[in-house]
């Protein structure tokens, strides 16, 4: 599977939800993804220049608005960086958290160089951090499965997506600021519960 085509199923499952992205090509496609749907970017945060960043982010947002479910779509390299934060995130435990690690064991908005994920058990550290479940996805019906159950839960949840390395050559960057993105992302939290 490749990230764009992953993060299209998250975006369908999410519907309204808040989504908060890693940086690089995982806010890109999301970006592009809500242009092709025609869909407004006001549900998702784009984390620019904090890789690592966007789980303690979607954490700060979901302890603030329980009643509204939160996604974050992380990469290996991004949770690796600051791991600790998947601790804080079991220990503060979110019911409305769905943490998502697309692991294509690569920094590839960076030029592809490996981490090391492929020699971790992300499943059995969110477990051991206390999430409430957690799933290791394969393929696009497994994924279905893992965002279907993950939405009908008790989180925080952790779904690792096991992916390919790869996007489009004709990946484009988003149209509008980051500040643009952030004021019409903090306009949508203030709509929420």
């Amino acid at each position: 599977m490749l990230r764009e085509e992953i993060i299209r199923y998250i975006v369908d499952a999410a519907k309204e939800d808040i989504i908060v992205s890693t940086t690089g090509k995982t806010s890109r496609e999301l970006f592009e993804i809500r242009e092709q749907n025609g869909q407004p970017h006001k549900y998702d945060f784009l984390t620019v220049g904090s890789m690592g960043h966007s789980s303690s982010i979607a954490l700060g947002i979901a302890l603030n608005k329980p009643n509204t479910r939160v996604w974050c779509i992380d990469g290996d390299g991004a949770v690796l960086m600051h791991m600790g934060a998947m601790a804080i995130i079991g220990e503060k435990s979110p019911s409305n958290y769905i943490h998502v690690i697309i692991n294509n064991e690569a920094h590839e908005s960076v030029g592809g160089q490996p981490t090391v994920a492929s020699n971790l058990d992300f499943v059995q550290i969110a477990i051991g951090c206390g999430y409430k479940a957690s799933y290791k996805v394969a393929d696009l019906n497994e994924l279905k499965d893992a965002l279907d159950s993950a939405k009908n839960s008790q989180g925080p949840i952790l779904i690792e997506v096991k992916a390919a390395i790869g996007s489009r050559d004709n990946l484009g960057r988003p149209t509008t600021t980051p500040i643009e993105n952030k004021l019409a992302f903090m306009d949508y939290l203030r709509e929420c519960d």
